[in-house]
């Protein structure tokens, strides 16, 4: 009889830990689901990353960027006679502005790339502005010895003085000063780009080798042909 009240004793107990099992590992099954729910939903979300034409578009808002370029230009006028030759020269600083049309950037110069992230391709800088400061000119005269330099003299240098803007609208660029422009065009593009799609997309800014810099400029310390008047 005692075993037979023991093995209803076990019976009961193996019931009472199934029924307590039963209801234990479901109530653990939706603590857990709880838990990664809350989880989720305590997560930062990234927001999502303009889409390339979107770049593009907020791009073209930006109109133009611009690169200065300091330097000088140099004229010299004479003339050779019997009488004595006459020369004169002029040193000017000039400052060159180069600036990259944003505006009419085409929807397809943005792209994406496996290895570089978001590619924008831009046009070469073009010259937009050219500043001859005259006031901090450097001059030099050299006449023959029957020339008068307040008469020869003076109408040379003149017409150096006269040139000196045109001669600095025609300069080109050094190989060094262009590839520091197109240089900082890159940062400065890439930096305008980063601020639309934020820091944490990758970049990549390439010029477009379509154009060139400027057409039509001289040199960065050109001297213009010298003119032939007779004084």
């Amino acid at each position: 009889m005692g075993g037979q009240a023991g093995a209803r004793a076990g019976g009961v107990l193996a019931l009472g830990c199934l029924a307590l099992a039963c209801v234990l590992v479901p109530l653990w099954g939706s603590v857990e689901r709880a838990r990664v729910s809350e989880a989720v939903a305590q997560a930062p979300v990234a927001p999502p990353s303009p889409a390339p034409a979107d770049v593009a578009r907020a791009m073209r808002a930006m109109k133009l960027v611009t690169v200065e370029i300091d330097t000088t230009v140099s004229v010299r006028r004479g003339d050779t006679s019997w009488r004595g030759d006459v020369a004169a020269s002029v040193e000017v600083p000039v400052r060159l502005a180069y600036g990259t049309d944003l505006s009419g950037l085409a929807g397809d110069a943005v792209g994406v790339s496996v290895f570089d992230g978001l590619v924008v391709r831009i046009p070469p800088p073009q010259r937009v502005a050219t500043e001859v400061f005259p006031e901090r000119e450097r001059t030099e005269v050299e006449t023959g010895w029957l020339r008068m330099r307040s008469r020869a003299g003076e109408y040379y240098l003149g017409l150096a003085r006269r040139d000196a803007a045109q001669a600095a609208r025609e300069m080109t660029l050094r190989p060094e000063d262009q590839a520091r422009v197109e240089r900082v065009t890159v940062e400065q593009v890439t930096a305008l780009v980063k601020s639309i799609v934020g820091g944490a997309v990758p970049v990549k800014v390439v010029v477009d080798r379509g154009g060139t810099l400027a057409a039509g400029e001289g040199n960065a310390r050109g001297t213009a042909a010298p003119a032939t008047e007779d004084r």
